[in-house]
């Protein structure tokens, strides 16, 4: 059979718990009876909680939505001016970039006169090879005659009172 009346399982402290039993020994009442008549005498306060609470929650709820909105409107004007401030940019700067493509376009027509490399961006300096090949060229009659031609090989020259082992 249930019991009329609802039960709880609480955790406890272990100080608040020894003064709890303390009470009980002293009264005679049992430890669930002391805490029962405690939070009895705290039902008005309790139902005051509870109206603050649901008035909070419910602010919550509309705050959101109005911030929401808020949020929209704001960011639909931040568009707006921004979407003015391009157009004034484009405006302003628009011949300015025309220039520089021509420019830019008139340096790549030159062609260099005799096969000469050009500099990069104008500074002095030759635009370096790219990685896939430094430079380096691949002639096959060439590699084949440095192959078959052994007899040209000199060996190393020694160096010139150069201090050798063996005390010479």
């Amino acid at each position: 059979m249930p019991a009329k009346n609802p039960r709880l399982t609480i955790t406890l402290q272990p100080s608040l718990a020894a003064q709890l039993r303390k009470l009980s020994e002293l009264t005679g009442n049992s430890q669930s009876a002391l805490i029962g008549d405690l939070l009895e005498g705290s039902g008005p306060v309790f139902d005051r909680m509870i109206q603050v609470l649901e008035a909070a929650k419910t602010a919550k709820e509309s705050m959101r939505g109005k911030l929401a909105d808020d949020m929209e409107q704001a960011q639909a004007k931040m568009e707006g001016a921004l979407g003015m401030v391009m157009d004034g940019f484009d405006q302003f700067t628009g011949s300015l970039l025309d220039e520089a493509e021509a420019v830019t376009r008139r340096a790549r027509r030159k062609a260099p006169a005799s096969g000469a490399r050009t500099p990069a961006g104008g500074h002095g300096a030759a635009a370096p090879t790219p990685m896939s090949n430094r430079g380096v060229r691949y002639d096959p009659k060439a590699t084949k005659d440095i192959a078959q031609s052994r007899s040209s090989v000199r060996p190393k020259a020694a160096k010139a009172g150069a201090k050798t082992r063996g005390g010479k």
